[in-house]
């Protein structure tokens, strides 16, 4: 009977340590996802906003760090940048580039 509850309190331990990590790369899928709206499934745009499937990671985190401080003139990301830490913003740089 100690064993049974032994094995199952190690997997509820377990799944507990792993439930944040897959809440936070959720809300991070989530967020990524929304600029598909703009930008085209995984950055491939089909219309006149900026494609971004073949740039590079840290061009790609430069760009929105130079929206987000004003170096760069936007008409609408400059203001959805403001939204996000430069960490979520890296994180989803990262989600995009890692669908690859």
């Amino acid at each position: 009977m100690t064993k049974r509850f032994l094995t199952g309190g190690l997997c509820l331990a377990a799944a507990l340590m792993a439930a944040p990590s897959a809440r936070a790369m959720d809300a991070i899928s989530v967020a990524a996802d929304s600029c598909a709206g703009c930008h085209g499934t995984d950055g491939r745009s089909l219309g006149t906003m900026p494609a971004f499937h073949e740039k590079k990671p840290a061009e790609l985190k430069q760009i929105l760090r130079e929206y987000k401080s004003g170096k760069r003139e936007a008409t609408i990301m400059d203001r959805i940048v403001k939204g996000y830490s430069e960490a979520q913003l890296d994180a989803m740089v990262d989600y995009y580039t890692a669908k690859k």
